[in-house]
Formats: structure tokens, C-alpha cells, sequence
């Protein structure tokens, strides 16, 4: 046996085995599959006899080293040794991935090159297959899932950064009120955008786009702000730098398409592509069906749920005024949503306040209010605290 599969059979052994004791101890991990239900099949290509399943059910932990099971929900393949065994050992770079109908791949970052291109710096991402998953119950899972097992979770949470994240969505609702006959989620818009000189946006929604969206525009993509915006490195087509008052137009088509925007300061989001020295602000215009956010939110650790409900935001429910047509669960992608005894309920812990539910409510049985209008103001210090657009 080479030294090499000595090394990986020992690593991965670990792999299966780290979560026996982690199960009873890891808080995160317990609240990451405490509703979470999946049966995985690993086996790494070229390496015989290197192969085990993993099955969490109800909050337990069961797992095999060397047998197969049958009616795995992912049967997942490392594709290189190599790279196995620097992730099997916690030293994994940042990874990126690619999913399709029947199966999603993970790609590792080997390194990064600039090149001239048009008169602008184009950052160039050289990456090899890490692993192919497939959907062998020809269910689609989205790639995240996996971010809940620990050595996943690790480079997730490096890449994202949560110390240095910080945002929220902002409803589009006139309960909220309004300031000098402007409601206020536009008045906090138009405050970022006025006091920034620098703004780029997507050419397209790389969500809406992928999935061929039916009922928003793709064309509204994501915008950036801040003195950072500068250092993007991407091919033109991808998006365009533009002016204030574009900035300011953009923000109205989109939420007249009736997208949700969120924006704060996300490091994950513009990793590879942009310098983020604290000086770059997302903001992304987001539909029920298509949005990575709510993909991620329903299948990646907590420990990367980077979006907060704003402090002060109710979201409540008239039962009296509810007729249980479960609308509002169809476009709650945060699975913020829950029908009990026929009437619906908002989970308090899962809601984000996005308001897709007040939007589509035929009766009108779903309020967003806020318990002071000076909560807006420090919904704006906080983004302020976290990053700098001026």
C-alpha cells in the first residue's frame, strides 16, 4: 500500500469518525442537522477500497467505513487524491462549484492570475476538480448542504468572514412608514448612494440567469459601491461601472419588478474578483424563486446565515384574517413559514423580514411594522460601522 493511501484512508476514517464525538458537543452542529435529514456515499476516484457512507437522521449520526448503501440522497467521488488529502487535513483553499440537473461539481483554487485585457486587469481563477456529487434520487441538493459537515464548514466560514459581515433585506412596504413623503427603505438607499463616487452592476442576476427565471427581469443584477469597486476584475461583459443617477434608477426598476434588495458588506460575495478593505457595498435585488440567499439558507451551516432581520422589525400573522392558502410559504425561500392547525405561522427564528409574504398575501392577513421609525437610523449607523462607501 503507497504512502499516499496509507494517508488517506487514515484521514478519511477521520472524516467519518470526527462526527461520532462532535454530535453531542458541537452546538452548530447539532443545530445544523437537528431538522436536517441526509444519507451520503463517499469514495475517492483511482483509490480502491477507500469508501464509507454517513447517515444523519432526527439529529443522529450513523456511519461505515468501507460499505456502500444503497439509497444514498448524494453519492459523492473525490476526484483527486491530492487534493483529498490537503482538504481531508483542513487545508483546503477557498472552493467554488457548478451544479447541473443531475449532479453539482466543486472546484479548488490552484492560484490566481492577472492579465491585461482591454486596458484593464482581468483576474483569471485556475481551479481543479475537487468532487462530483450526484443526485441519486433524482432530487436536486443544492452544493451548500454540504457546509454543514465540519471540515466544509471551516473553509465556508473562512470565506465568509462572518466577523466582518453585516446586512439585512429591506422591505418594500408602506407600513413602514415614510420620511417627507418618501418611504423609508428608499430614503436609506438613496443615503449609501448619494455619499458614494464609485458603482458597478452586474450585467445580469447570475441567479435569474442560471435558472432562466419566468417572472423578474435577469437583467437587474447586483450593485456595488464604494471606493473598493475600483478594484473589480472582471471581463466586460460580466457588468459596467456607472453613475449615480443610474445607481439611484437602478435601485427603482428593481423594486418595482418587485425584487427585495439586501445590501451590507458580504467579503464572500466579491472574493476573487474585488479588493475588500471595508470599503465595498453589496446590494442585490432578489426573487422567491431563484435566489442563492434563500438556497443557502435552507441548506448551508448557520454558521454563514449572514442576513439579520432588522432590530425593531415585526412580521406577524392575523389569524382571524388568515385563510391557510399557503401563498405566503410558497415565496418564503427562508423557509420563515410554517401552516399549523390551517393558519399561518411565522418562524421568529428563521424570518428575515423580507416582506415577499405581505407582497403576495391575497387578504392581507401578513403586517411588517417597526416598532420606531429612529430604527432606520441605526440600521444605518450599523451598515456604516461595517463598511465605508464614501
Amino acid at each position: 500500500m503507497s504512502n499516499q493511501k496509507v494517508e488517506l484512508e487514515k484521514y478519511f476514517k477521520k472524516m467519518l469518525d470526527d462526527i461520532d464525538e462532535l454530535i453531542d458537543v458541537d452546538e452548530v452542529l447539532q443545530k445544523d442537522w437537528k431538522n436536517n435529514n441526509l444519507r451520503l456515499q463517499w469514495s475517492i476516484n483511482g483509490i480502491k477500497g477507500i469508501k464509507g457512507y454517513q447517515i444523519f437522521e432526527d439529529g443522529k449520526y450513523f456511519h461505515k467505513y468501507g460499505e456502500e448503501i444503497e439509497d444514498a440522497d448524494l453519492t459523492i467521488e473525490f476526484a483527486d487524491p491530492e487534493v483529498t488529502l490537503t482538504f481531508l487535513k483542513g487545508n483546503l483553499k477557498p472552493y467554488s462549484y457548478i451544479y447541473y440537473k443531475h449532479k453539482f461539481k466543486l472546484y479548488a483554487e490552484e492560484k490566481v492570475e492577472i492579465v491585461e485585457k482591454e486596458s484593464r486587469s482581468v483576474r483569471i481563477q485556475h481551479k481543479k476538480l475537487f468532487l462530483t456529487a450526484y443526485y441519486t434520487k433524482g432530487i436536486t441538493i443544492h452544493p451548500s448542504v454540504l457546509t454543514r459537515l465540519p471540515l466544509f464548514r471551516e473553509i465556508a466560514v473562512r470565506i465568509a468572514e462572518p466577523e466582518n459581515a453585516y446586512g439585512s433585506y429591506i422591505p418594500i412596504n408602506t407600513s413602514l412608514g415614510s420620511f417627507e413623503n418618501q418611504l423609508m427603505p428608499e430614503k436609506m438607499f438613496e443615503h449609501f448612494i448619494k455619499k458614494a463616487k464609485n458603482f458597478y452592476v452586474q450585467n445580469k442576476c447570475g441567479c435569474r440567469d442560471y435558472h432562466d427565471c419566468k417572472d423578474h427581469d435577469s437583467t437587474l443584477g447586483c450593485m456595488y459601491m464604494g471606493e473598493d469597486v475600483k478594484s473589480i476584475q472582471l471581463p466586460p461583459e460580466n457588468g459596467r461601472f456607472i453613475s449615480q443617477e443610474e445607481a439611484l434608477e437602478h435601485v427603482r426598476k428593481s423594486t418595482k419588478n418587485g425584487l427585495i434588495p439586501v445590501f451590507g458588506r458580504y467579503p464572500a460575495e466579491t472574493a476573487g474578483w474585488a479588493t475588500d478593505t471595508g470599503r465595498i457595498m453589496s446590494m442585490c435585488f432578489c426573487c422567491p424563486c431563484c435566489c442563492i440567499n434563500g438556497k443557502m439558507a435552507q441548506n448551508a451551516t448557520s454558521e454563514v446565515q449572514l442576513f439579520t432581520r432588522m432590530e425593531g422589525l415585526t412580521v406577524s400573522v392575523d389569524p382571524n384574517i388568515c385563510v391557510g392558502c399557503g401563498a405566503c410559504l410558497e415565496v418564503c425561500v427562508f423557509v420563515g413559514r410554517n401552516l399549523i392547525d390551517g393558519k399561518a405561522v411565522v418562524d421568529q427564528e428563521r424570518c428575515v423580514g423580507c416582506g415577499r409574504c405581505a407582497m403576495v398575501c391575497p387578504n392581507g392577513a401578513i403586517s411588517i411594522t417597526i416598532d420606531d421609525p429612529k430604527r432606520f437610523e441605526e440600521h444605518i449607523q450599523n451598515l456604516e460601522e461595517s463598511v465605508d462607501v464614501s
